[in-house]
């Protein structure tokens, strides 16, 4: 798989006007074209809908079912290696825009044969930075290359720890895991070339000290956003409903009078935000110079004021003991 030149992978893979058979935007119809295609190594070419790279950012009119992104898509089922894929289903996830998606980490399972709603809410998170929190803007000062830059994409966490552990392969391994991207002038491991590569992998992904030193150099952005999604499923198409569906799809696709499609082939989504706002979950400083000049003046204030009265009342004791006596 290593020595496969990309574009032969990509070529191999699942074209993206084959897998988009329907969509839509809002009211206004899409298709292949509006996605932007990378290769992921787990599952072959994925598809970006509105990844604001090349393209213009498309915005959502409104909140709601019908205002959201409609898709139907054609998973291609029979052509499944039964040793390589044992699950059926498309892999999705939110994200920024443009930001890498991880999506073997983050992404979710729709199934065949159903219709996937996802209702989605939005959450800000904005950190401090030093000295209240070790966060960063962009990644300038963080001390590992970011083997993902060639995508042109905002810094995360996510990139930052795959770009050090591949690093560390690179130095221990003298070539680099296929799973992750590779710097210019080094070789992907093989069999052929690199014939212990296998046993350098699996000891340094058990290292705890090479995942310590990774967690302790890359740091959370500053600036996030989190994408809270609920999820509902239904059969798709129904009984009544599923010749004339899969007629129309497999004139669409295949310009057949036949039947091509089945129902365990087929996915649609309906993806669309519930509300038209969002939570911004920010930090803020417990103390501060002002506050602590505050508290301390406060403080002063009540204690100096306490032993004055004090030394008042004592002060009275004394001058009526002696006047008495």
């Amino acid at each position: 798989f290593a020595q496969v030149p990309q574009q032969e992978l990509v070529e191999m893979s699942y074209p993206g006007e084959q897998m988009i058979l329907a969509c839509l935007f809002g009211a206004e119809p899409c298709n292949y074209r509006n996605f932007t295609s990378i290769f992921y190594p787990h599952y072959g070419n994925c598809y970006i809908f509105n990844w604001g790279m090349t393209e213009k950012a498309l915005p959502s009119a409104n909140p709601g079912p019908e205002f959201g992104l409609k898709l139907i898509l054609d998973i291609g089922q029979e052509d499944y290696v039964p040793f390589l894929a044992s699950t059926a289903g498309v892999r999705l996830m939110l994200h920024e825009q443009r930001s890498y998606p991880f999506i073997r980490d983050e992404g979710i399972y729709a199934m065949s044969g159903t219709e996937t709603s996802i209702g989605v809410l939005v959450d800000k998170l904005q950190r401090m930075g030093e000295p209240y929190s070790p966060c960063t803007v962009n990644g300038s000062e963080v001390p590992v290359q970011n083997f993902y830059s060639d995508y042109n994409t905002t810094y995360s966490i996510q990139a930052c720890l795959r770009s050090c552990f591949q690093d560390h392969m690179i130095r221990s391994c003298k070539c680099g895991h296929y799973l992750y991207p590779l710097p210019r002038g080094e070789k992907y491991c093989n069999n052929r070339d690199f014939p212990d590569w296998a046993h350098c992998y699996s000891d340094l992904q058990m290292s705890v000290a090479q995942r310590e030193t990774c967690i302790g150099v890359c740091k959370e952005s500053c600036n996030d956003t989190q994408y809270k999604m609920t999820i509902s499923m239904a059969d798709w198409p129904s009984e009544a409903s599923e010749d004339w569906i899969f007629h129309v799809l497999s004139q669409e696709r295949d310009q057949s009078t036949n039947i091509t499609l089945s129902r365990k082939g087929i996915v649609k989504l309906n993806i669309y935000f519930q509300e038209f706002n969002y939570r911004t979950i920010e930090e803020s400083a417990a103390n501060n110079l002002v506050w602590l000049l505050s508290n301390l003046g406060g403080q002063f204030g009540f204690w100096m004021g306490g032993s004055v009265l004090c030394l008042i009342e004592f002060g009275e004791i004394i001058i009526d003991f002696v006047w008495i006596t």
